[in-house]
Parts: C-alpha cells; structure tokens; sequence
C-alpha cells in the first residue's frame, strides 16, 4: 500500500498533544511508521516534503522529518504536468498551492492514501485519491486488515 504524508501529519508529535485529537493522531503517525519500517506501507516522498520542510524554523521538527522521509520507497519528482494538475486542484478546491502541489504529486505517485491533519484540505480535495485524516486512514486499515 503507497501513502503520501503531508507536513502537516509529519509535524503532528510536535503539536499541543492535549489539545483535541493531536494525541491520537501523533500515535497514529507512529503506527504508520512502525508499517513502513515492515515495509507493510510504501512511503512516497516528493520535493514538496523538503521544501515546505526547509522553512521549519524548529531544528528537531525539521530532522524529524527529514529521518521519516529517508524511509521513502518511491520519490515522485515535479514535472510540468504535475505543476499544472496542481493549478487544476488549486483552481478547483480553493487550496493553497503547496497543499495543491502535495496532492498533484500524490496523484502522480498513483498513492492508495493521501494523510494530512490539515482539516481543509480533507474537506476540500476529495477525488482521483483518498484524502483522509490519520485516524480515518487506521479505521480504514484496520476494516480490511484486521490484526
């Protein structure tokens, strides 16, 4: 199964964990992880993950996600018909255009599931992939892949 994370879901151990969901969702992070390192889950990385990770003023954030996205299995690199299919989401779903570059790039990838924290993009960009937050992503495994 090919999964794209977002910075946003990447970051989310570092958030306020008693503040709603962060909790659950940093231990879902985790979980992930420990799949991927089973190569249970294919991590796809792309250059969207390092630049918007380049401008973590957060030293320990900005590692942290770099040492995730060395556990990519398949790098999608941007070309010009991403760049436009990005324009076409971002035009279409009224999302910011480094999210709309994450989910072009996720396309591209052909990933099985887009996770993200980022509430508006979930709710803005439902499609070609599976948008989903990190705790819809576990109900869905677990549906299929009970332990």
């Amino acid at each position: 199964m090919k999964i794209y994370l977002d910075n946003s879901f990447l970051n989310r151990p570092f958030d306020e964990l008693s503040f709603g969901w962060n909790r659950l969702e940093a231990d879902a992070l985790f979980l992930i992880l420990e799949r991927i390192k089973k190569n249970q889950f294919h991590l796809v990385g792309s250059p969207v993950i390092g630049y918007e990770n380049s401008f973590n003023p957060a030293p320990e954030r900005k590692k942290f996600v770099d040492e995730i996205m060395k556990m990519s299995t398949a790098h999608i690199n941007l070309d010009e018909a991403i760049r436009r299919r990005a324009m076409n989401i971002q035009k279409a779903s009224k999302l910011h255009a480094l999210d709309a570059l994450h989910v072009a790039c996720a396309e591209a990838a052909g990933v099985d599931f887009f996770i993200t924290c980022d509430y508006a993009v979930i709710k803005r960009c439902q499609g070609h992939i599976k948008v989903v937050s990190p705790l819809e992503f576990i109900h869905e495994y677990e549906k299929y892949h009970p332990a």
